[in-house]
């Protein structure tokens, strides 16, 4: 049952914390062209850590920086293995660098910050997918099937560049998928725990961003416009979750993504509607302007299954399976999510073990989330 939506009155009494994280953001087609200057306002000697994907960014950097780049590393693992940190730190350390740069999606993004934290390194992102960590101080590293996440200021991009022309030939299915990651992150600022008037209003600017963004996407994947709102909705869903706390749906993704080895934004796309249907309930006003912002008309009590129905029109994943989870993994799965969430207190909804149960094994086999 959907609970009461809060009066003005009482809602002109909740109490937020807002800081406001420093970053230089430089945005525009082209700015590739000064992402070697930008390094070098920290450092003369860059490392640059890249995914197979951005070769030739990374090669544009290294001929601008005349000489300044004494490392590069392309051999980047999604989740961020602890192996994978140690041994880029080695080179690193060996090269004597004095500022990291990393080109590509997440997980290029996710290996820098993990050396940033253990060297102490300034960081300039080159994004190249809408993960929007490359405005967070979020790092997560993954050992022996466990993500563990925290926060440091010194992961955090002391400056990203967002150039849209880098993003022109990022597959449509791919940029679906991330695209709806940024939402993601957008979704749960909403609803976080002391989350600000700016921070909703940068949250739903962003899902609205990405929401034109994704249907001109599969249209014309070459649109530098479209890729450019979509960029847009990036910058803003990363700097949200800065500014806010996760809930449910990254926890989860955490422990699933850790455990099982799933890809990361796929894995973001298919537990959504799920996440956002166990929420809805609690957050009638933020959910609303959810459904508002990707431009959905349908009640809030079938915010889950609106959309799913949304994602489908995408042609995204809309279950488990379909992105490589296994029968035989989803009895773990549900365990370890109950090991870890069941007793935590996530608002605005906490989620027991039986919610935890019906959530995967319905996520698992795509079934459309039942409005509440």
């Amino acid at each position: 049952m959907i609970e009461n939506e809060p009066s003005v009155s009482s809602a002109g009494l909740a109490g937020f914390v807002h800081e406001w994280p420093a970053s230089r953001v430089v945005f525009g087609p082209g700015v590739i062209s000064v992402a070697a200057s930008e390094a070098a306002r920290y450092g003369s000697r860059i490392a640059v850590i890249h995914d197979p994907t951005a070769q030739s960014a990374a090669d544009r950097v290294t001929a601008d920086a005349g000489g300044g780049v004494c490392a590069r590393i392309s051999e980047v693992v999604q989740h961020v293995p602890v192996h994978a940190v140690g041994k880029a730190v080695a080179t690193i350390r060996d090269a004597r660098a004095e500022v990291l740069m990393c080109i590509g999606g997440g997980s290029a993004t996710g290996l820098a910050k993990g050396v940033a934290r253990d060297l102490e390194l300034p960081l300039v992102a080159v994004p190249t997918t809408y993960a929007g960590s490359e405005m967070t101080s979020i790092w997560g590293l993954t050992e022996g099937g466990r993500k563990t996440t925290g926060r440091a200021a010194t992961v955090r991009p002391r400056t990203v560049v967002y150039d849209p022309e880098l993003t022109l030939d990022l597959p449509t299915a791919i940029s679906v998928t991330s695209g709806i990651n940024a939402i993601a992150h957008c979704v749960e600022a909403l609803y976080a725990h002391g989350s600000s008037p700016l921070t909703r209003l940068a949250a739903a600017e962003g899902i609205r961003f990405m929401a034109r963004a994704l249907p001109s996407i599969l249209e014309r994947p070459r649109d530098v416009g479209a890729r450019g709102f979509a960029l847009r909705g990036a910058w803003l869903s990363g700097w949200s979750l800065e500014v806010s706390t996760t809930g449910l749906h990254h926890k989860l993704c955490h422990i699933l993504g850790g455990l099982l080895d799933l890809p990361h934004s796929p894995l973001h796309t298919v537990l959504l509607p799920y996440t956002v249907a166990h929420i809805a309930p609690a957050a009638v006003a933020e959910t609303r302007t959810v459904l508002e912002s990707l431009g959905i008309t349908g009640p809030v009590t079938d915010a889950g299954g609106l959309i799913w129905d949304h994602h489908r029109l995408l042609g995204a994943p809309t279950s488990l399976a379909g992105i490589g989870m296994r029968e035989a993994d989803v009895d773990p799965a549900i365990a370890e999510a109950s090991a870890v969430l069941a007793d935590r207190a996530l608002p605005p909804r906490p989620a027991g073990p039986s919610d935890l149960r019906d959530l995967i094994r319905a996520a698992f086999n795509g079934d459309r989330p039942a409005a509440c």
